[in-house]
């Protein structure tokens, strides 16, 4: 019988030590992943297109198309970032997002065109540094020449002084962010040529506007919805794919569903879910790629 104990407590020893081992080497990890630094990243040459019909676009892509302007970067004022605590969990954190105006010291206003450019499709800053919760991974879809029109339109923002600082997240969140449970990373490789964006009102077109409108933050990488990454309770994002609700749905109805929230029963749309202002066209050709995709049904 001692003998037996002896045994058992040399095993639950071994595991203890096991758990200890792996505690700290995800520990490392997560600080290794946490804002890596990537030295002599070269820089894709873009330059801000500030030609009237480029900064249409950039105000139509940055204003009713993605994220960046009612989602994270507007605070206190237009594109100028800013900061707030979150505690969820075992996770906090000083959530920060960064000044866009073109203020020198704490926006853009020193960064070059390319510089803009790469932290917008690749993740990297303008030292080099990965950056966190960006979603850069929809971003590189962007074509070169949207790519411009999105830099004019930045270099145009007045220029706002606002010291927003630095993202900060406890140990626990850095090995979550690490172990991609916020989202994929945002660093992609490097740019290397020339991308166009696909024909306009192609159902290729509309996956285009997909990611950068950047749906799959919440409606998952295929699209399908389901339980998000820390949900706060509220109803889970729809399926998008053809397993969905949208083949009952006709073109105009997913347009209004889209832009007022509202879906054809008459319900409207969780609170979390952006009303895009996006044209119709754009809209049409979002519908025919959705309906485009095969039906997946979401993992709970």
């Amino acid at each position: 019988m001692k003998k037996a104990l002896k045994w058992i407590g040399i095993v639950l020893a071994g595991l203890v030590g096991l758990l200890v081992v792996a505690a700290i080497v995800l520990v490392i990890y997560g600080q290794a992943k946490f804002k890596p630094t990537y030295a002599n990243r070269p820089l894709y040459p873009i330059a801000a297109d500030t030609s009237p019909e480029g900064l249409e676009r950039g105000r139509y892509l940055m204003e009713d198309v993605t994220l960046c302007y009612e989602a994270c970067h507007t605070f206190e004022q237009p594109f100028a970032g800013g900061s707030e605590e979150i505690n969820d969990g075992p996770v906090s954190a000083i959530f920060a997002v960064p000044n866009l105006t073109q203020d020198v010291e704490t926006g853009l206003g020193s960064w070059t065109d390319a510089e803009i450019a790469r932290a917008i499709r690749e993740g990297v800053d303008k030292d080099g540094v990965g950056l966190v919760i960006m979603p850069s991974v929809n971003y590189r879809a962007l074509s070169d020449a949207d790519m411009a029109a999105v830099v004019g339109y930045l270099r145009a923002l007045e220029p706002v002084r606002n010291e927003v600082p630095p993202l900060q997240v406890n140990t626990v969140g850095k090995v979550f962010n690490a172990l991609g449970m916020f989202g994929p990373s945002p660093v992609g490789e490097p740019f290397t040529a020339a991308q166009e964006a696909p024909a306009e009102g192609t159902a290729e077109y509309g996956g285009y506007m997909v990611s950068v409108g950047d749906c799959r933050a919440c409606h998952g990488a295929d699209l399908a919805g389901g339980p998000m990454p820390f949900g706060e309770g509220g109803p889970d994002p729809a399926n998008l794919t053809p397993a969905g609700e949208l083949p009952s749905w006709t073109e105009a109805e997913f347009i209004n569903a889209v832009r007022t929230g509202q879906v054809p029963s008459g319900t409207f749309l969780t609170d979390g879910m952006p009303h895009y202002r996006m044209t119709d066209e754009d809209l049409a050709a979002i519908y025919k790629y959705l309906l485009s995709l095969p039906p997946v049904t979401p993992k709970n």
